[in-house]
């Protein structure tokens, strides 16, 4: 008889932390039954890509609803005789580590860097530190996207229980439109996806591209935020080669017209579009941050964040012929095929649960 595992996430809108959670529902079937919770009613999720014995919302509208949450979601591990519980994103994770005690399997999995992120530029930020402490212990199981968050989180909060860095994964889809690269010899097209927020710095790509007029370069834009209205001002005052293409349900079938990808971000828990593109075979040109060096293992080409003539210098270096955009492109797909297949994140994933249930098997 299976046993039941239950997530919980803040909502099913379609984010990186969302994907991860969805996509290999199917394949966790096989194994476990499936309960949903999430915190939030949002759901952009068809019937198709959803699969679940029941599904549940907590409606906790704000931070005061925590403890009637942490009440409704005992009710539901009681009554679906939940086996694990695997929670993801900061306040889910709140939740299902009250809900949960010593009592219940509980596993969670971080998806950005604490101190940048949760910790930092809200009101409250100074009590989540806190609340983290408080609430974690060595019963609790960790997954990481990468060791750099790991390294976060320990520096932070400490490392207390079992705990394990697993790549995400990217979609099949991605690997079925893997590119023979072929070297751009006219326009060289970048292409970065990414939402128009503050965090992903798009303003170094207008600072940039005013020194890069004379350059034959362009670069395409996918996603949608707070920062539209912002960054296209600039780009049609200063008349920039930089259009913002809004969001793509199929990006896979999009970046095979580009020749490199760009990623300027200042802060990246994981880079899953990084991974996509590398996956494509789409050369890489990156912030140099240590999440996105460990998850390229370094087969890119690196500009610093903050310095608009670092990113000049490194599309200069490409369009002279200095980089071999190539080789970039054949070893991607491999590291890709080594590091980023649903497959390898299930085998590791569905060993944890393994691991954790045996563990409390035991006590």
């Amino acid at each position: 008889m299976k046993k039941t595992v239950l997530y919980i996430i803040d909502s099913l809108g379609r984010g990186g932390a969302e994907i991860m959670i969805v996509a290999p529902l199917k394949e966790i079937y096989i194994f476990y039954n499936i309960i949903i919770v999430t915190l939030q009613p949002e759901n952009v999720f068809t019937k198709e890509e959803l699969v679940y014995d029941e599904i549940f919302c907590l409606n906790m509208r704000s931070k005061k609803d925590i403890f009637s949450s942490v009440k409704k979601l005992k009710k539901i591990i009681r009554e679906n005789n939940v086996s694990i519980v695997h929670s993801i994103l900061y306040w889910s994770v709140i939740v299902a580590r009250l809900a949960c005690g010593n009592k219940i399997p509980h596993i969670f999995s971080l998806a950005t860097m604490m101190t940048e992120g949760i910790y930092r530029h809200k009101w409250y930020s100074g009590y989540t530190k806190i609340l983290d402490r408080l609430t974690y212990n060595k019963s609790q199981a960790l997954i990481s996207p990468t060791h750099e968050v790991l390294n976060d989180f320990d520096n932070s909060v400490g490392i207390k229980g079992k705990h394990l860095v697993l790549y995400n994964f990217v979609k099949e889809e991605f690997f079925k439109n893997e590119i023979d690269y072929i070297i751009p010899s006219h326009r060289l097209k970048l292409v970065a996806v990414g939402n128009l927020k503050d965090v992903k710095n798009y303003q170094l790509l207008i600072d940039s591209f005013k020194s890069l007029k004379n350059l034959n370069v362009s670069i395409d834009i996918y996603g949608e935020g707070s920062n539209r209205k912002m960054l296209q001002k600039q780009i049609t005052e200063f008349n920039l080669p930089i259009k913002l293409m809004g969001i793509s349900k199929k990006v896979y079938e999009v970046l095979p017209a580009y020749d490199a990808f760009v990623m300027c971000s200042f802060l990246e828990g994981f880079g899953i579009s990084a991974a996509e593109a590398m996956t494509i075979g789409l050369p890489l040109l990156l912030s140099d941050i240590e999440s996105l060096r460990e998850i390229s293992q370094k087969n890119a080409v690196f500009f610093d964040p903050y310095n608009p003539k670092s990113f000049v210098d490194a599309v200069a270096k490409i369009t002279n012929g200095q980089i071999n955009l190539k080789q970039l492109s054949q070893n991607g797909k491999r590291l890709a095929k080594e590091n980023f297949t649903k497959e390898k994140y299930l085998i590791g994933l569905l060993k944890l649960y393994n691991e954790v249930l045996e563990s409390k098997s035991l006590n």
